[in-house]
């Protein structure tokens, strides 16, 4: 599969191709932190209910991204059972199985030792379970595959049927300074991206589904960034986007106009999967 490769230049305004390079090196104990953190996106698109065939997807794309220096390699929202809380076609009890226990599920290990190999931190989407909840979940994966956190989605929507929602806006610390991840939902509400500001949080992280677009999604995120003076980035199955913190967009990619393939449909020419890359700009507070 070809991979348009993209990188933001801050200052002049403009996507460039990448052929290569090395990542920034993370802040150390004791050395001045970096800049900028550089921030891959893999704009996946969802198969239902099919976790192996997601995985073998998306680990080449986050192998090319972590060739290509990317310190942050961000999925989509559910990446791995391809958001199948929407399908109602889906039994109750194969939805259930879908889910996995976090950090003892197998695909939770593969990606934890696949961000030890690699050494990168991993921002990946994925369905747990914890006794009889199921949580809409984003993993937080350290380059020496340990789990650093994880957020629970808090606005349920559609999903409250099947999930639990979260009620911590999480803020995780990291050598770039204190993330926050949200996910696709809890965008539309300004309270909820409050208290991730108000937890300290200097950047936020959302993986996303659902709608996208200029006219839809776009606004939203922009009026989140400038309530809170923070900047976003979105990841979701059609789209990168990347707000400023004044709520100017830095960046905004679309990838065809589908969520979701068939199986059948792998590599085929529906299948527009990219990655995108951006060096977000560090404020320390």
């Amino acid at each position: 599969m070809t991979c348009r490769r993209f990188v933001l230049s801050l200052f002049a305004g403009v996507a460039l191709l990448v052929k290569g390079g090395s990542a920034p090196a993370a802040a150390a104990d004791g050395k001045k932190p970096p800049a900028t953190l550089h921030v891959a996106g893999i704009v996946l698109k969802w198969i239902r209910a099919d976790k192996e065939a997601n995985y073998r997807r998306i680990e080449p794309l986050i192998r090319e991204a972590a060739e290509h220096g990317a310190q942050l390699v961000v999925t989509t929202e559910c990446f791995l059972d391809g958001y199948s809380a929407e399908d109602r076609t889906i039994s109750e009890e194969n939805y259930r199985a879908l889910a996995e226990p976090i950090p003892g599920g197998p695909y939770f290990q593969r990606l934890a030792v696949l961000a030890r190999e690699l050494k990168i931190y991993l921002v990946a989407g994925i369905l747990e379970t914890d006794g009889k909840d199921r949580f809409n979940t984003a993993v937080l994966i350290g380059p020496d595959g340990t789990l650093l956190g994880k957020y629970h989605k808090q606005r349920m929507d559609e999903e409250r049927a099947r999930n639990t929602p979260g009620k911590v806006s999480t803020v995780h610390d990291t050598p770039f300074g204190k993330m926050g991840i949200l996910i696709c939902a809890d965008r539309r509400y300004p309270d909820v991206v409050r208290r991730f500001r108000e937890n300290g949080a200097e950047f936020l992280i959302c993986p996303s589904g659902g709608m996208f677009g200029s006219k839809k999604n776009d606004p939203m995120v922009q009026a989140r960034s400038k309530e809170n003076k923070i900047s976003i980035v979105f990841v979701h199955p059609a789209e990168f986007l990347v707000t400023n913190s004044d709520g100017s967009i830095q960046m905004r990619n679309l990838v065809g106009d589908r969520l979701v393939i068939g199986k059948g449909q792998a590599g085929g020419p529906n299948d527009l999967n990219r990655i995108f890359y951006y060096d977000l700009p560090l404020t320390r507070r």
